[in-house]
């Protein structure tokens, strides 16, 4: 009689967290609401608030960078402001890309993270116009609505237009910043932990 190892499918294994993921994932989403609340507070025209999405992400892999992306986005919806709840899709595509990227390798490099980050802002900005433009009709209250208005005064612009230009240069300015970050904190993490994820760089 011949007996085989069991092996699991890839879609299984794409869809469980390891122990140390699961463990990994509040300390990412602490690091995105403080993040978040300290460039709110100064109302910056940027976010840094996906900085744990994308760590987690490229630590752990697209899954446990999405749930962190959600998880992110449900504390700040029943904590903050309801509304944020709609974003929860946007954060989730944050954590897919990230993931995805850091299986490439992107975040070996600055430079490389830098390219990631602008793909992920480039996908952010444009899945989270619609919402910007329903929720709020354009005008959020953060440094992109701030950047919207400026726009408006000086161009003949329509909300959505403006909503979408203000959208895109704050997340191609965002993104790659918090992904350049992340690659700076995985260069200083001891290499004995970040092999122990499955997807560290």
């Amino acid at each position: 009689m011949v007996c085989y190892r069991h092996v699991r499918p890839a879609a299984s294994r794409f869809l469980t967290l390891p122990t140390l993921a699961l463990a990994l994932i509040p300390r990412a989403v602490a690091l995105n609401l403080a993040l978040g609340a300290v460039v709110n507070a100064l109302k910056l025209p940027v976010y840094l608030d996906s900085v744990g999405t994308i760590l987690a992400a490229a630590l752990a892999g697209p899954l446990a960078g999405m749930v962190t992306g959600a998880l992110s986005n449900l504390v700040l919806g029943l904590l903050a402001n309801p509304a944020l709840l709609a974003f929860t899709p946007v954060a989730m595509i944050i954590g897919l890309i990230a993931g995805i990227a850091a299986r490439l390798g992107a975040f070996r490099r600055v430079g490389t993270a830098a390219a990631a980050g602008l793909v992920i802002g480039v996908a952010a900005a444009l899945s989270s116009v619609p919402i910007v433009i329903l929720l709020y009709g354009g005008l959020t209250p953060t440094g992109a609505g701030i950047v919207t208005m400026v726009l408006r005064s000086v161009f003949p612009l329509s909300m959505e237009q403006a909503a979408k230009i203000a959208s895109l240069s704050t997340d191609i300015i965002d993104k790659p910043l918090s992904a350049m970050l992340v690659a700076a904190i995985l260069a200083r993490l001891p290499a004995r932990i970040t092999a122990r994820f499955r997807s560290a760089p």
